[in-house]
């Protein structure tokens, strides 16, 4: 039971949280769908931009070619350091030498003339 009072006695404060909620596929469904009915308005005072933006918003899905290429690397190093261990110096002339051959294998493949 509440006591007439002389003075208003502010209520409590209620707590209210609207959630968002973000869902890339249907904004991207949104932004196309604006585009082609722009496009077949034939309103193509926009386009160009959009197309440009859209162009460099797209990424494209990293390779697993650089981590082959990364474990090779390091391969090859710890074989060169323990075949320089193992057998000293001809370990390093026979990584010059194999180094030349990749080299004259790549530079035939440049000068073909079939």
């Amino acid at each position: 039971m509440k006591f007439p009072s002389l003075f208003r006695i502010p209520d409590h404060k209620r707590f209210h949280f609207e959630p968002r909620y973000y869902n890339p596929i249907k904004e991207d469904i949104a932004r196309r769908t604006a585009r082609i009915k722009q496009e077949l308005s034939g309103d193509k005072s926009n386009n160009y931009r959009a197309n440009i933006s859209n162009a460099f918003a797209h990424k494209t899905p990293q390779s697993n070619k650089t981590g082959l290429i990364q474990f090779s690397l390091i391969a090859g190093m710890f074989g060169i350091f323990f075949g320089y261990l193992y057998y000293g110096n001809i370990a390093i002339y026979m990584l010059l030498l194999g180094m030349g051959l990749y080299l004259l294998y790549r530079l035939r493949g440049l000068f073909n003339f079939r």
